[in-house]
């Protein structure tokens, strides 16, 4: 079964048990590694992914829907990087229903511990209010370990066979986020072709 890697401070508020996958990801991405952060009397988890280092954050309670809430999270976001809907669903297929197992990936882990300073930082000052909204922030980032990740939502892009975003699309996706974004619609069908020209 699909597995969500997960730190052990996310298995100890899950109550859960690891379990160790014994089957490779069937999934364009592959595994997500997850992590519990508190900022103030906030709980949220944030996943990355490990072939792209895409940070998705979702809200940690309730606990008992988390397997199920992060892969409509990260559909979410990919559709908003303007991957098909088609592709984002059949993505998701591929990776639910999730167990835990536990982390594996040191490189990762940093990733997850340079987000959480992120986040901390995005809610603290005010830059986000919603889990989306720090999912949307973070996705403008640059990872600069492992250095060939660069930019993971362009890592992802690619992953789908979408060229890169370059600074127009970004000023783009923001005025579409801005209106809702994947909730009010799939970026694909409303440019046509994706994110690029």
């Amino acid at each position: 079964m699909p597995a969500l890697r997960c730190t052990a401070r996310l298995l100890k508020a899950l109550k859960a048990t690891p379990v160790e996958p014994t089957e490779v990801p069937a999934s364009r991405l592959g595994d997500w590694t997850a992590n519990l952060i508190r900022v103030s009397r906030i709980q949220l988890v944030v996943a990355a992914n490990g072939a792209t280092r895409l940070p998705v954050v979702v809200d940690a309670a309730p606990y008992a829907t988390l397997l199920r809430r992060l892969p409509n999270a990260i559909g979410l976001m990919l559709v908003e990087l303007g991957i098909a809907l088609e592709d984002a669903a059949d993505e998701i297929a591929h990776m639910t229903p999730l167990v835990p197992a536990a982390s594996d990936s040191r490189s990762v882990l940093a990733n997850l511990n340079h987000y959480a300073e992120d986040i901390d930082a995005a809610l603290r000052y005010g830059i986000c209010n919603s889990s989306l909204s720090l999912t949307r922030h973070m996705a403008e980032g640059i990872v600069l370990k492992p250095m060939h990740i660069g930019s993971p939502a362009n890592r992802v892009r690619e992953a789908f066979g979408l060229p890169r975003l370059e600074p127009e699309d970004w000023a783009e996706l923001r005025d579409w986020w801005s209106q809702g974004g994947a909730l009010a619609g799939d970026y694909v069908s409303r440019r046509g072709t994706g994110a690029s020209h």
